[in-house]
């Protein structure tokens, strides 16, 4: 498995990937998103990685090259990335997401634009929060998402250890 960037031909398995059940409960706030969700992460992802360092890349098998998973890091308003992660089911508990998520941060750290990585998950979505906290992530705060309580977590520059996870070869 390895993470490469998001092309404009990924767009209809981004948005398979999306329209999964176990995928959208959380990720889109318990709703089926529109195509045009997969569209607007493909298309900011080379401004995110121009401004911070960040953007977007999906896990590819070197076999059959079929996206297996996407990670983001998108600039915020405060100069800030926010890192979101998504599987398919089927490679759940495996430990991609937290690969995928340490490789994209190694990058967007090592670039020097960004001070802080934060991430946040409904307080349900256990596995997502669990992925925080093996990062090396720290609480920040309490928030309120549409379907309830969501927790934050966040990674400041000088506090991420670029050996602590095996990353995932990134192209």
């Amino acid at each position: 498995m390895r993470l490469r960037s998001a092309t404009p031909q990924d767009k209809r398995e981004i948005h398979q990937l999306f329209c999964m059940p176990e995928v959208f409960e959380y990720l889109a706030d318990g709703k089926e998103p529109p195509p045009s969700i997969a569209s607007a992460w493909i298309n900011s992802a080379a401004a995110d990685l121009a401004k911070y360092g960040g953007g977007l890349w999906v896990l590819v098998d070197g076999a059959d090259l079929s996206v297996g998973g996407l990670v983001r890091l998108a600039g915020d308003d405060n100069g800030e990335l926010e890192l979101t992660y998504l599987l398919h089911p089927n490679l759940w508990g495996l430990g991609f997401a937290t690969r995928m998520a340490h490789t994209v941060m190694k990058r967007a750290f090592g670039a020097g634009l960004v001070s802080t990585i934060w991430a946040g998950a409904d307080a349900p979505n256990q596995a997502s929060l669990a992925v925080m906290k093996r990062l090396g992530m720290q609480f920040r705060r309490e928030v309120q998402y549409p379907l309830g309580t969501g927790m934050e977590y966040q990674m400041k520059a000088g506090e991420f250890d670029p050996a602590r996870i095996e990353p995932l070869p990134i192209a």
